[in-house]
């Protein structure tokens, strides 16, 4: 069983996606990255993943097709 760490920001707007991306990444282990993070389809995942600065490499953003 592959257990990971997903926060679920299915209808979210970019900023409460990017505060709860950031509040999760505080104290988390680099053993525990990357971070997995459910966007909704529609979102502008290169524009979140810039917000990010240097840590957008400690997440990976999932979305389910439309």
């Amino acid at each position: 069983m592959d257990i990971t760490n997903a926060i679920d920001c299915n209808g979210l707007s970019a900023a409460p996606t990017l505060l709860r991306i950031k509040q999760a990444l505080v104290g988390l282990v680099d053993n525990a990255l990357p971070l997995e993070i459910l966007v909704d389809a529609g979102c502008d995942q290169d524009r979140l993943r810039r917000s990010l600065g240097r840590h957008g490499e400690a997440v990976r953003l999932v979305s389910r097709p439309q």
